[in-house]
């Protein structure tokens, strides 16, 4: 019997890779001359996007491809190691009970890395705008830079955690090879001082230093609009103010939200974008939000940014602070500053990494002024009001229970798969409270769920629009918020 539905399995495979067999809406075979493993892959990609946040399909599985499909098992390509990784675990389940409901039998599916084609070197356009550099074979690579690119700004540098993970990994796949990747434009935002400008840096010292481009262009967007505005006022021909960006590998911009309300400097940069990217040239934006919140930027470049991948940076979580700090003493601070005032200054500092590093560094110009080792005591002293306490002691746990109490569910209900809508709700005001009353990241938040951050986000959002247009709904949250203090 085992053998024959196991042949049973493989002719029907056989038939809807040969396309005799074609899979209809509700999974009934039904005759097509055009079947291949390619209408496989779609079929599966349009189950998935019934089960997978659109969020998340977006993020995760537009970037991935069918790579080998030898009847028996599939071999699904992704773009890197980090990809590869997330979908596996997360998403692996997932694929294969979705193949199994499309092929009527589980087979199993496994991950590849895909090996992006080689960049193209472009070639010139009308009024030579772009031009293709003489001898591409032996890169001498340069840095056009309008702002310092700081020493420290490297990767290997940057402590990473929770917060950052997927911008970190985003950045490292991009300096490894750009224009030849699967994150490009790559836009990375989030609040002040959350270490933006740090990978943006970073990408160009390993660019440089590892030589992955010819030419690197680096500007923040108030000496882009700068350029604009002296190119305007001298009447040059528009030739000039390309010249900087036409054989450019590889374009840094920092914080991008300073174009908005800006709709000439906002033109120029539309043409230089839409030149780069398409010619495969590698782009990467920062700004303190998703481009979609920032008022004032056009249409158009708004569409061209959601062609792009978006990583968010969050303020760090207390073992990321501490990892930062340790860090940060171990290369520039004395020895004065014990475990004790780092794990005190860890504790109370949480809103960004500047910051933290701003204290560390005002405690040890103190130690070295006083010549003596800085206590926790005296650490309380010298910085005042300067450090905010937001440690509650506040668990996700607790959150998880008060919310289900509430409803009256159990805290199982809460971190189930299930999407009912009487469940669903009040997971996505627990995420909420959990994002508003804790330090933890969005990804902690998400696995607290059993859910992913881009799930986290998309429940947060959601509350948030309603607390907005319902006062009643909005009444329940701040009656759930005082019951968790």
């Amino acid at each position: 019997m085992k053998r024959a539905w196991k042949r049973y399995r493989s002719l029907r495979i056989e038939a809807i890779l040969s396309g005799s067999l074609k899979l209809s809406g509700n999974m009934e075979p039904e005759l097509s001359p055009n079947s291949s493993a390619q209408f496989l892959w779609n079929r599966l990609l349009d189950v998935l996007r019934t089960r997978v946040p659109e969020t998340a399909f977006n993020t995760w599985f537009s970037h991935l491809t069918i790579a080998d499909y030898p009847r028996e098992k599939m071999v699904v390509g992704v773009p890197n190691a980090f990809v590869l990784e997330y979908v596996e675990h997360h998403y692996k389940t997932v694929l294969e009970k979705a193949l199994a409901e499309i092929l009527g039998s589980r087979i199993p599916v496994s991950f590849t890395v895909t090996q992006a084609p080689a960049l193209e070197l472009f070639h010139p356009v009308a009024g030579e705008a772009f031009e293709t550099p003489a001898n591409p074979s032996k890169p001498a690579v340069t840095v056009d830079a309008t702002v310092p690119l700081y020493p420290d700004n490297r990767f290997e540098n940057f402590v990473i955690g929770d917060c950052n993970q997927l911008a970190h990994a985003a950045c490292m796949a991009v300096a490894e090879a750009p224009g030849r990747n699967k994150f490009n434009p790559l836009i990375l935002y989030g609040g002040t001082g959350l270490g933006k400008t740090h990978l943006l840096q970073g990408i160009a010292h390993f660019c440089q230093e590892n030589e992955t481009v010819r030419k690197i262009v680096y500007r923040t967007s108030e000496e882009f609009t700068r350029e604009y505005i002296q190119f305007v006022q001298k009447n040059k021909d528009s030739r000039t103010f390309y010249k900087s960006y036409k054989n450019a590998d590889i374009l840094l911009i920092d914080d991008i939200q300073f174009l908005a309300g800006k709709p000439g400097t906002q033109d120029e940069f539309f043409n230089i974008f839409s030149a780069l990217h398409s010619f495969n040239r590698q782009i990467v934006i920062t700004s303190d939000r998703p481009p979609s919140q920032i008022q004032g930027l056009h249409s158009r470049l708004l569409s061209r940014f959601d062609t792009g991948f978006l990583a968010d940076l969050q303020p760090p979580n207390l073992e990321t602070r501490l990892a930062i700090l340790h860090k940060k003493a171990a290369r520039d601070v004395d020895s004065c500053v014990n475990e004790d005032v780092l794990a005190y200054v860890a504790s109370q500092v949480t809103s960004s990494v500047r910051e933290l590093e701003g204290v560390l560094i005002k405690i040890s110009a103190y130690a070295n002024f006083i010549h003596a080792p800085i206590t926790v005591a005296i650490a309380k002293e010298i910085l005042g009001d300067t450090v905010r306490n937001q440690h509650s002691g506040l668990t996700l746990k607790r959150i998880i229970d008060t919310a289900a109490s509430e409803f009256g569910l159990s805290p199982a209900l809460l971190t189930s798969q299930t999407r009912k809508k009487n469940i669903a709700e009040p997971r996505h005001i627990a995420m909420y409270l959990a994002r508003q009353l804790t330090d933890n990241s969005l990804y902690t938040i998400g696995l607290a769920f059993n859910r992913d951050y881009s799930t986290a986000i998309h429940s947060i959002k959601r509350v948030e629009q309603l607390m907005e247009s319902d006062p009643v709904y909005r009444t329940r949250i701040e009656k759930l918020r005082a019951n968790l203090g």
